[in-house]
Formats: C-alpha cells, structure tokens, sequence
C-alpha cells in the first residue's frame, strides 16, 4: 500500500474530521494501530477505539480498570498486545480484551511514559520520567551505572530496523551496544528529541526545530521493510511515500515533498513546508498532539479536538476558481488539457492544463465552450470567433456570424462541433449556424435541426445530432435520416450521443444504444443508475467510465459485452461520487462531452463542482481483507461478549449483534452480508450497515456469521461467533408438544366414545321404533289381510267342492286356489320376516331355521357346514344377511329343482363368506344378470348387500346348479355408516 502521493496537492486528498459532534475524543495524546486491525487513542480521558465509523470507550473484559485516564503512550507489540503507558506513571499491556499491569503503582517504578520500544525476542523498553527500563517476562530492570546510563529520566527509545537501540534523556543520545549491554553516548540534543525511519531506509533525529541524519549502520542503508503495526505519541513523521509530516509549525499541519527534504543534504529544518493546514476552518484544532500512519498508507493526526484523516482520492480534483461554473474540458493531439469556465457577471475564461500545472490562458474574447476537434485540435467557442489551437498555437480563427437587425447581440455560444466537412456552432438566442466552403449557413438551411442539444461525428463521417422530443438526425453528405419514438427513443431530451463504436444516446430518462435500426434501453442494475450519462471515457481495457448525474460509473469491459449481447442481461457497475472525490454530479448544461481518455491514458471529466482526473493505469486498491470482528450479542437488556454467554434465557426472542469491520481507508465503502444458522436461509446483504437485528425467534441452535468486502471488492472470510442456544419456554419443549398430543388425543378418544354412546342410543332408538312399527304391520297382516284371504280360500274350497270333479271349472277353481296357498304362504312368510326378535338367534341357527322352514313338503336335502367364530352381528346386519340367504335358499328350493342345497358360513381373519350353493338347474344367463320378470328377488338381494357394505356374486357353478357368495369384512360388519344403512332399509 501507498500512502499519500507527493506528486498530489494536500488538498486534492480526502480530509475528514472527527469531533466531539460525531463522538470523537478530545485531546489525543497517543496513537496505535494493532495487529487486528483495531485503531486506538489514548486521550487525557481514557482509552478509546475507533472502527472508521464508531467512537467506543474501552471497557476491560475482566472488570479491571486502567491506572489513570490520562494515557501518553500506546505501542502494539508483534503478538497483537497493545502496551500502555500513562500520564502519572504506570506500565499495562491489554491482551486479548484483559489488562495485565506491569507496573501497578502509579510512578513506581515507572513514571511518566514518553515512549516504548520493542526487541525482536518480544521484550520492551520503555522510556519514562523516572527512567530507562527493560521488561522481560513481566520483569522491569531499570538502566543504570552498570549499563553506562546514568541518568534517571528517558526521553525517547527507539529501535530501527537495522537492530540499533536508540536512548536519550534529553540531553544525551545514547547507542546501546549489543556485545557489551552497555549504552555508547553519542552527541549532546537538546529537550524532547524524537527519533524516525524514511522509508529510503535513512534515520534521523528530530531535536531543537531541525532534522538531521543519525550515523550510517555497517553495511550502509537499505530500505525499510513494509510494518504491519503503526504507533505514535508524537507530532512528526515520515510517510511511506517519503513525505515528512510535521504538526504545530508553528500551527497547524505542514508536509513537506520528498525533493524538498532530500535537497539539504543530510539535515533540514522540521518546520520545512511545501503545504500548510494553518486555518482554523481547515482541522479541528491547529494544536497537534499526535500523529501515525495506518497500515493501509492513510494519515491520522489527533488534536486538542478531535481526530483527523487523509487519504489517497481515487479522482484528483484541479483548483479551479470556487464560483467557476458550466466546466467544459477537452484535450488536444499534444497532451494539453484544455478548459473552459463561466463566472457569474458573464465572465468567460480559458483555461489550459500542462503536467498537472493549471493556467489561465490570456485571449481577448469570452471563451464559453471548448471541445475537441477530432484531428489533434481544440475548438474553442467565444463572443467574437471560434479558434482552433493546439498548444501554444492558434491554427485557425472563424470570425462568429454577424449579428442581424433584431438578433440576440450577446453571441453566446453554447455548442461547437466539428465533422468532416462543417463546423456547427449554437449561438443562444439565434440558433444553429454551419461554417462550411468559407461561409455561414444560417439555421434556415437546416430546419430539421431546431432544438437541438448535442452534435458529434462518427469515424465513417457522418454527423449526429442529439434534439428534444426524443429525437435523433444523422447526416451523412447531404442525406439526412431521423429517428423518434417510433425507432424507440423515450429519453425526453436527447442530451449526449457517443458515436464511436456502438452508437449510444443518454437524456433524462437513462441510455439507449442503436441495434438493427432501432435504439433498445441499456437496463441497468439499480433504477435512474444512467440517467442523463453526459461523457464516456473507454480506457485501455476496454472498460468504460461514464459520467452521470449520480457520478462516475465504472463499467467493466465484460460486463458492457455481456449487455449489449443480451438486452435482457443488466448493466453492472461501480459508482465513484464524493467519497472517491467526485466533483459535485455530471456538467450536463455545457453541451460537451464531459468524460475522456486523454492521449496519455488518463482520464478526464467535468462535474458541477469542478474537474478531475485519475490514471487507470495508477489506481490504487486497497488489498487489504478487512479484518471482521463481532462485537456484542445484545439479548433482555443486556450486552454479551461472543462466547460469553452459551444459552440465552427462556423466552429470549430478540436479539442485537453488533459487527464490524477494520478498514479505514473508505470505511462508508464497506459492503456486509450475513446470516444467522439456524434460521436464514441464505445470506442477507445489508450494504454498510454494522448492526443485525432478529425477532420472534423461538428455542434452538443458532451461531451468527458475516462476511465484509472493501471498496475495492476484496474480501474478509466469513466470520462466525460460537454456537449458543436460546431455552425454551416449558410451553415450547417437546415434552409439553408431547403432553399436548396426548391430551388431545385423549379428548379426541372421550369425544368419540361419547359420540359413539349417542349414536349407539340412537340407533337403537331407532331400531326399536322400527321393530315396534314391524310388529305393528306384521299383526294388522295376519289379524287382516291373511285371515280375511285365508276366509275367502275356505269359501272358494266350498264351491269347489260343489262342482263336478274333473269339469273345467273344477280345474280353473283348483288351480286358483293353488296359487291363493302360495300367496298365503309368501304372506305368512313376510309376516315372520317383520317379527325377527331383537334378540336373534346366532347366525349359523339362524340359517338352519330358516333352510329348516323353506324346504318343508319338498325332498331336498339342507347341508349346513360353518368354520371359525362368527362374531353377533348387529340386528340390522344380522337380518339383512339372513334374508339374503333366505331369498336364496327360496330360489334353490322353488325353481332350481335341486335335490341338495349346502351352505357354508366361514369367519377367518375379521371376514365372514357365506355360500348357499345347489346342484340344480342353474339360472338362465338373462335372469342371472337381471332377474326375472316381474320377479323382485335376484335385484332384493344386490341391493341388500350393497346397503351392508358387503360383495355378492351370483353365479352358475362349473358343473351343475348355482351358487350364491355373500363375502363381509369385519370392519363394514361393524361400521356404523352400515348399520346405519342396514337399519335405514328396515321397513
């Protein structure tokens, strides 16, 4: 890393100050950067560590405190200690967040400390009013007569890099030599001397106002290594760049170049200066107590009031005058930069730019407007003529068009451009003129030009003209072609076209570039990111710098091919605004390019502020991975070290965890993403924000990880704290999940046996109304229909007898009353039917009863076989297989002509099958599958079976006869949905 480039003004670098108003410190008497990152001040009121953004007060982690508030001297050791020494005397080292105390007792033995030293085998040497002392493994020796230091006070030590150990009491500069133990005397200095390294290797005293170089080590000098640690408790140093730093000279900050040091030889005065900071409205303070450089090369100096910083711009901004305006800039074939600036009061001046060195160009005209040429010239736009210079030479002057009777007399003009064969030149108030063959061509030549905003030439010749109302005109000789709307232009005011490669148009409304005969938008990656883009500087590499009204856009030479490839692919890029010292915002009044790559590769640009510059070839990036430190777990109102604390409180649902990361450079730059395990997803991107909140979080494991990156894209490593768990509440265990379950499980089982007691009442209820009902019918038939029937038999018998046996209507009247018996019979049969006791006999009794009654005054033979235990079905079931069986058996007995019927009834694992098989006749197909006619029998029995939930197959056997299979699971023979349906078709 570099520090501040001595060929760079001061104040072309970034300041910042720190005071009280942004929680700064005062009076910072010491400065230290450690091994971690961490920068620390040591102030007359404590101790105090800075991250770039946050002031924190330093708290132990073990609950001890400092020997005083008054802190003159902080020195980070190699390991990562910080040493600490203090106003009224005391030696502490903090490790790792706990003090250790060296020297307890405030002046015994150690005093005030000026300064410390440290050994390359880790030991110390500090320097303190009451003396030089050597700390090893915690022992402090003070130097004595035995060492040939035989004063009681030490002003300064200092070790170089050459392994030299440098000692003064103030009055004496001692040189310890390391064969001996014993301190050389060297030469008398005068009070408080301090000693320092230039990066060229060389080390000198500073003593009594002067500089001068200390004795040539053996083997003479050699350039200082690269230090990964910075500390200071004084107002002087040099950078690594060489330059030499001085505070209080006598105000203030002075810096002297390197040439300006170098050139005396061996030795200068302190208060030597190139640039000063010796105003009050420039620092917080011009009193200067300390100073340091940081290990990423940015420059710290402390004051009575606060903390100050620079650092390296990645933009250097030229000093223009404070009310100069309309900035436009352009550059020549021969490395000028040139500049045009207006002033309030119409004053218009020019401006040229020679290795840095910026000058005023003395002309007799205005000069508004300034562009180049395209051949190695500039045109420069004035009140009297248009000039073309390059260097120091006018090459062409073009006297403006003369002002007519009732024209704006002022000859303002706001535009020049130049193609292959004209010079367009806007004048304000009377339009867009054209130098071409000698002449002016007023603007009634061109009328399709009116409004114009912006002209440019391409490489083939042909001019663009950029208009309001969203419009575009190309010349090419004296064809002239336009685009609007309609070719896909919606940018408002056409303001910039960039016709180089592909052709490019910018306004209001963002960024538009020409493909297949149409302009397409350039999408960006965040809303408004090209909006009125103004300039476009393409460097080396291909990348292309666009000024914008948001500030410098870095695009990189992928990322624009990847977008114009695919539209549907987002413009990626970087923006540079203040913070990397931007100028204001893009100049879009001036009707010029604002952005180019001069011919020595660096690139310019014009904002509202002023102009600016950078070498691409010469950006300095910051490689150094910002170290990330979690700070602080922040749960019920209290704050936790990380690792502090393994288990959070039941109920715990909010937590704070403080982060941050140790770049100093562009800390505002710095970009953070994080996640805690265990409940995000993925990683959340929070930009440089250094705080993570979380609520509603429940009992478990989590542990919190973050990542930063700096400015210039380089990365920390993830960073996680340890694992720690938040309790759950009892109501949150899974014992208590599990005493849920079971509780509703039990409410659940109570809930059912209630609900099936109701429908068990229900039902039976019900079953009972039926039954009654059915006793009811079955008694109205007998006491009425079938005796009355049985009556109108007997008499029908009686006249039967009256009649000649063997007469016809002997036979007709038989016959009839042979099929008034069966009518009987079935009639009697339905009536035992609707009398079935609630209380039925077993199944397998059932079906012997009832194949016992059917196959009366016939000669089949009944076969009953059972196998397994058959539960007792529910009456309703009960009776609707019965009468299945029943209409079976009848069908055997009536038309099967068998002269066997068997009848199987099996129960095995929860399923009861029930056959009633015959070795008859068998069924006609067509009665199989629909009955027969006007018989109901075939179709009862389907519809029974379907009611239970039960299969029934019907059909012939292989051999002879029929057979009739009713087959019932255990769970449909005792569901309630199919007693329901059973009892549903009870009549």
């Amino acid at each position: 890393m570099r520090a501040l480039d001595p060929a760079v003004r001061l104040g072309a670098y970034h300041h910042d100050s720190w005071t009280g108003e942004q929680g700064a410190p005062r009076e910072i008497d010491a400065m230290a950067q450690t091994l971690d990152g961490w920068i620390w001040l040591g102030t007359t009121s404590g101790l105090v560590r800075f991250d770039g953004v946050r002031f924190e007060a330093f708290q132990p982690a073990d609950g001890h405190r400092l020997l005083g508030k008054g802190i003159t001297a902080l020195a980070p050791h190699p390991n990562g200690d910080l040493w600490i020494g203090y106003t009224f005397g005391g030696l502490s080292v903090l490790r790792e967040g706990r003090l250790h105390h060296l020297s307890p007792v405030a002046g015994n033995p150690v005093g005030a400390t000026f300064s410390i030293a440290f050994e390359r085998d880790g030991s110390a040497w500090v320097a303190a009013t009451s003396g030089l002392f050597h700390v090893r493994d915690g022992v402090l020796t003070r130097m004595g007569a035995a060492q040939n230091y035989p004063t009681a006070r030490a002003e300064y030590v200092y070790r170089d890099h050459y392994d030299r150990l440098w000692a003064s009491d103030g009055a004496v500069l001692y040189l310890l030599d390391r064969h001996s133990g014993r301190f050389t005397p060297l030469f008398p200095v005068q009070h408080s001397p301090l000693i320092l390294g230039s990066p060229d290797g060389r080390v000198w005293i500073v003593d009594a106002g002067r500089v001068r170089l200390l004795p040539e080590p053996p083997g003479g000098w050699r350039p200082a290594p690269a230090k990964a640690l910075a500390g200071s408790s004084f107002q002087t140093l040099f950078d690594r760049d060489g330059n030499f730093w001085k505070g209080n000279c006598p105000v203030g900050l002075c810096r002297a170049y390197p040439a300006s040091w170098q050139a005396h030889e061996g030795h200068f005065p302190d208060r030597v200066g190139d640039e000063r900071l010796d105003q009050a409205w420039q620092m917080s303070s011009l009193n200067v107590h300390s100073m340091m450089e940081d290990r990423e090369g940015n420059i710290w100096v402390g004051t009575v009031a606060g903390l100050e910083r620079f650092r390296h711009n990645k933009l250097i901004r030229l000093p223009f005058p404070a009310d100069a305006e309309r900035l436009g800039l352009a550059h020549d074939g021969g490395g000028t930069i040139w500049a045009a600036t207006q002033s309030p009061g119409d004053i218009a001046r020019l401006w040229r730019v020679d290795d840095g060195a910026m000058r005023l160009v003395s002309t007799d005209q205005k000069a508004y407007v300034v562009t180049a040429a395209g051949d190695g010239t500039v045109l420069v736009g004035g009140n009297r003529r248009i000039e073309r210079r390059r260097g120091d030479q006018v090459l062409e002057s073009i006297p403006l068009p003369p002002v007519l009777p009732g024209q704006n007399k002022r000859n303002y003009v706001i535009l020049v451009a130049q193609d292959r064969d004209s010079v367009w030149v806007g004048i304000g108030g009377r339009g867009l003129y054209r130098w071409h063959g000698g002449n002016w061509l007023p603007p009634e030549a061109h009328p399709q030009l009116k409004g114009l905003l912006f002209a440019t030439a391409d490489a083939r010749g042909r001019t663009w003209f950029g208009l309001r109302n969203n419009r575009v005109v190309v010349r090419e000789g004296e064809a002239w072609r336009e685009y609007g709307e309609r070719d896909g232009i919606a940018l408002d005011g056409v303001r910039f076209i960039d016709a180089r490669g592909e052709v490019l148009i910018s306004g209001d409304n963002g960024m538009a570039v020409l493909r297949d005969g149409r302009f397409r938008p350039v999408v960006p990656e965040q809303a408004d990111m090209l909006s009125n883009v103004s300039g476009i500087a393409l460097t080396a590499n291909g990348d292309r710098w666009l000024n914008t009204s948001r500030g410098l856009l870095r695009v990189r030479a992928a990322d624009w091919s990847a977008s114009m490839r695919d539209a549907a692919v987002p413009l990626r890029a970087s923006l540079w605004n203040d913070v990397e010292g931007y100028p204001g915002s893009a100049e879009t009044v001036v009707r010029m390019p604002s952005a180019f790559t001069a011919s020595d590769g660096k690139v310019w640009l014009a904002g509202t502020d002023g102009a600016a510059w950078f070498d691409p070839a010469r950006l300095r990036a910051n490689a150094l991975a910002p170290p990330v430190e979690i700070q602080a777990i922040h749960a019920g109102g209290q704050r936790y070290r990380p690792g502090e604390i393994a288990a959070f409180a039941p109920g715990t649902e909010r937590l704070q965890i403080d982060y941050t990361a140790l770049s100093y450079t562009m800390p505002e730059r710095v970009s953070f993403r994080y996640r805690l395990v265990g409940l995000d997803q993925g990683w959340q991107e929070v930009g440089a924000r250094r705080v993570a909140y979380y609520t509603n979080l429940g009992p478990g494991s989590y542990h919190f990880e973050v990542e930063a990156v700096n400015e210039d894209g380089v990365a920390s490593g993830v960073v996680a704290t340890p694992a720690f768990e938040i309790r759950p509440r009892f109501v949150q265990t899974r014992a208590f999940a599990a005493l849920c379950v079971a509780l509703a499980a039990l409410a659940v089982y109570l809930l059912v046996r209630l609900r099936l007691a109701q429908v068990r009442r229900q039902l039976q209820a019900r079953m009972e109304e039926r039954f009654n009902e059915r006793e009811r019918i079955a008694r109205t038939l007998h006491d009425t229909f079938l005796q009355s029937l049985q009556g109108l038999i007997l008499r029908l018998q009686a006249l039967a007898l009256r009649l000649e046996p063997g007469s016809e209507a002997r036979e007709q009247l038989d016959s009839a009353l042979d099929l008034a018996d069966k009518v009987v019979l079935e009639g009697r049969d339905q009536v035992m039917d609707l009398r079935i006791a609630a209380d039925a006999p077993p199944l397998a009794q059932a079906l012997a009863d009832t194949a016992a009654r059917l196959k009366e005054g016939s000669a089949v033979r009944v076969a009953l076989r059972t196998e397994g235990s058959c539960v007792q079905l529910p009456c309703a079931l009960h009776e609707e297989v019965v009468h299945i069986a029943r209409e079976a058996i009848a069908n055997a007995v009536r038309h099967a002509r068998a002269e066997l019927i068997e009848i199987d009834l099996a129960c095995h694992g929860g399923r009861m099958v029930l056959a009633v098989r015959d070795d008859g006749v068998g069924l006609d197909p067509m009665v199989q599958m629909h009955g027969r006619p006007g018989h109901w029998g075939l179709t009862g029995m389907r519809e029974r079976a379907a009611r239970i939930g039960a299969r029934l197959v019907i059909r012939n056997r292989p051999a002879r006869g029929a057979e009739v299979v009713l087959t019932l699971q255990a769970d449909a023979a005792t569901s309630q949905r199919a007693v329901a349906r059973a009892t549903a078709g009870v009549v």
